[in-house]
């Protein structure tokens, strides 16, 4: 597996101020050519600090420090024609999926760009745009009032309590929305303007409260599962077994939900009592019971809004819809069932087999469209429990993979190096050669919990998915662990 890893070429001002600025989490590689600038790297006691000494123009230089493994290289040395052929070695000898730089002439910076590396100014420079380009969530304007964060630039989350809501609706205190950026357009707000997903914002104000005002538009202040409600809901058909409720009193200790709903098809007298002693037991906090005369999808949305309860997070045994003796159409019929209470519910599922605590959390990438939302929601969580991120890549087949599939495979890996760098916190990189559906699977025995966004399945009918096989479904299905699903992010809630 791979830790999220920076390297830094070159350790003047701009290299070393990096090395104070980025998350202590990540592997941080520095190469430069004077061994005193390295000694005084290793001076500032970052834990996952190595450096090589040697011409980063070379390949066997760079071989050695690792880059091919690397996230991201940053290119911070001062003349031009070395940055762009450190940038050329890269370009030919490595696949790395990011890489900056800093550009001097109108002619060096065309150069740089035509070799794939994002280019910065040299006269605009400094570390913090730099980092500014990793935290890419929120970051200050620089060169405009007194460069203390009381103007920021914030892209809005679509998970973001104040996404697709009217700026009339705020009603700000000490801060202000200056402009929209909005596809490719500026916008002036107005009261009646309505902040969409994916919009940048120019914000001023107080520096206290502008850092508030951008965790609730980033989504970081937004406490999982809480965006969707307060209740730890889950369904029970009557057998299940003692570590089912222990994973469920798991889950309500880990996550700020104030009560549990156990819905329950009617059963025998003394099934009630027994339930009962078992949520005693889990620690469930304040609990309700409901007997349900079926478990359909529409049933269970009615019973929560006539009882006045918004589920945050339900909870399912996973053995009971994915069995392995099922016949294909039963296994399908179980598939359009969790669609189909995703929608009625809107919120997400878990479903559970016991392999808690979840002390190492897995999301399978197939593609970079429906990977991300699972991801940040991992990453959410991850703030308040302290467990290890990994993302699990199947790579294209080497010699029968078309050029866009590749391209894929790279637009997914920047993708998550990205969110990695803006939410601070390491993920760590395991690809797979071979066939997604066998390999993921196998791979996930080694996890307490994947995370996967329940969009990504095919709705195809049954006999259409004979042909085109369901890739996200069928790891889910066959994944030995349990899995939590979130919705997609255009739910509407």
């Amino acid at each position: 597996m791979q830790r999220s890893r920076f390297v830094i070429i070159g350790l003047g001002n701009i290299g070393t101020l990096l090395i104070k600025m980025l998350s202590r989490d990540f592997d941080l590689i520095c190469i430069d050519s004077d061994p005193e600038a390295l000694a005084s790297a290793q001076k500032l006691n970052h834990p996952n600090l190595k450096g090589v000494v040697g011409d980063a123009t070379s390949r066997l230089v760079l071989e050695e420090a690792g880059v091919a493994e690397a996230d991201t290289v940053i290119i911070t040395t001062t003349t031009e024609k070395y940055t762009i052929e450190i940038a050329r070695v890269l370009h030919e000898k490595f696949n790395i999926p990011r890489v900056i730089a800093m550009g001097i002439t109108r002619d060096g910076i065309n150069q740089l760009e035509n070799l794939g590396a994002e280019v910065e100014n040299i006269f605009n420079i400094s570390a913090t745009v730099l980092r500014n380009r990793l935290d890419f969530k929120t970051k200050a304007v620089l060169g405009v009032g007194l460069e203390k964060n009381e103007i920021l630039e914030v892209e809005v989350n679509p998970n973001s309590a104040l996404a697709n809501k009217p700026l009339s609706s705020l009603n700000p205190h000490n801060w202000r929305v200056g402009i929209i950026y909005r596809e490719g357009n500026i916008l002036i707000p107005q009261g009646n303007t309505v902040i969409k997903p994916r919009d940048r914002l120019i914000i001023l104000g107080n520096p206290q409260v502008l850092q508030s005002v951008a965790d609730i538009l980033t989504f970081r202040s937004q406490e999982f599962p809480l965006r969707y409600g307060d209740t730890l809901a889950a369904l029970l058909e009557g057998d299940e077994k003692d570590v089912f409720f222990e994973e469920l009193g798991y889950i309500f200790s880990l996550l700020p939900l104030e009560k549990t709903l156990l819905i329950h098809v009617p059963n025998d007298p003394g099934y009630l009592e027994n339930l009962k002693k078992k949520a005693e037991d889990a620690k469930l906090g304040e609990v309700k019971f409901l007997a349900a005369d079926n478990l359909m999808p529409a049933t269970l949305n009615r019973m929560l809004s006539e009882n006045g309860h918004k589920a945050g997070l339900l909870v399912l045994p996973k053995q009971e819809l994915t069995n392995g003796r099922l016949s294909f159409f039963a296994k399908s019929k179980k598939k359009f069932f969790l669609l189909d209470l995703v929608s009625a519910i809107q919120c997400p599922l878990v479903l559970a087999v016991g392999t808690f605590p979840y002390k190492n959390v897995a999301v399978p990438c197939i593609s970079v469209e429906h990977m991300q939302h699972a991801l940040e929601t991992t990453l959410a969580i991850s703030t308040a429990v302290n467990f290890e991120v990994s993302a699990l890549l199947p790579k294209p087949p080497k010699y029968i993979s078309a050029q866009e599939e590749e391209d894929g495979f790279q637009r997914t890996k920047k993708a998550i190096s990205e969110l990695s760098h803006a939410h601070r916190k390491s993920i760590k990189m395991l690809e797979f050669e071979g066939n997604p559906i066998r390999e993921i699977p196998q791979a996930l025995k080694k996890f307490s919990l994947a995370v996967s966004e329940i969009g990504a399945w095919s709705t195809h009918g049954v006999l259409r998915s004979l042909l085109w096989p369901d890739v996200e479904w069928k790891i889910m299905r066959d994944s030995p662990v349990s899995t939590l699903l979130v919705p997609s992010h255009d739910l509407k809630l």
